[in-house]
């Protein structure tokens, strides 16, 4: 189910791209008409499609890696860079090969003739989600927002209990729910106080005000046991500083 954020990029991408497309194809059957014919362009109506069609998707994908770094307080500019220099990259690969299987036209002369546009499309595309896309974070700043069903929920960071890594994702844990969210354990704990939450395993974080006791096993790792009746794996490594931020908290 796509959310109202994902909903706006396609709706953004797809009525720009549209709009352009039929402006330079309008633009150049006038000029056609217009002109003798020895000084006929003689491009086809699919033109401009076939040159800028590729954009329909890679556009939303700027969209969505910006959100996405945005939302997680990851975007730098190292990483805008990063992410328009991939965009032309594969722009410009995908043109070189179309022009050069389909139209004979030699790389070289590809890739001169869309020098100068590409890396200004990108710089419209980023014009265009940081000034109607990017959302807002300073009010959410103890807040993660969560798929909920078909829609997105605000979750307090009072109320996680703990969160376990699941690959690109992490699983927050309430009382009586669970929630999963497209971002690594790392990054989540970036964002979390640390005076709140604290690691006790590589794939776990957990909340200290919810925790009963600690379990230790013979082998010297053990377990969490929490408010909630939960229990979270604790490792050897972690387990120093969980026993010290215990006893600073108490």
């Amino acid at each position: 189910m796509m959310t109202e954020q994902l909903k706006k990029e396609w709706l953004i991408s797809c009525a720009g791209w549209s709009a352009f497309i039929f402006f330079m194809t309008a633009t150049y059957i006038l000029y056609d008409w217009a002109m003798p014919p020895a000084e006929e362009i003689n491009n086809r109506p699919g033109w401009a499609l076939q040159e800028w069609g590729i954009w329909y998707v890679l556009t939303p994908i700027v969209f969505r890696l910006l959100s996405q770094y945005h939302s997680a307080k990851l975007l730098t500019k190292q990483r805008w860079i990063a992410v328009i220099s991939l965009m032309l990259c594969i722009s410009m690969t995908y043109q070189a090969i179309f022009d050069f299987l389909v139209l004979c036209d030699p790389i070289p002369y590809t890739m001169l003739y869309f020098a100068p546009s590409h890396p200004l499309v990108l710089g419209v595309i980023s014009y265009l989600w940081h000034t109607f896309l990017r959302t807002e974070l300073t009010e959410q700043h103890d807040v993660f927002e969560v798929d909920a069903g078909s829609k997105t929920a605000l979750l307090s960071y009072d109320d996680i209990t703990h969160i376990n890594s699941a690959s690109n994702y992490v699983e927050l844990h309430t009382e009586h729910q669970h929630f999963l969210k497209r971002i690594t354990l790392k990054q989540v704990e970036q964002q979390l106080p640390n005076s709140q939450f604290i690691r006790t395993h590589r794939s776990h974080l957990v909340n200290l005000n919810y925790i009963e006791r600690i379990q230790i096993k013979p082998s010297g790792s053990g377990l969490v046991l929490l408010k909630s009746g939960q229990t979270v794996a604790l490792s050897k490594a972690f387990k120093p500083a969980l026993k010290a931020k215990l006893k600073h908290v108490a």
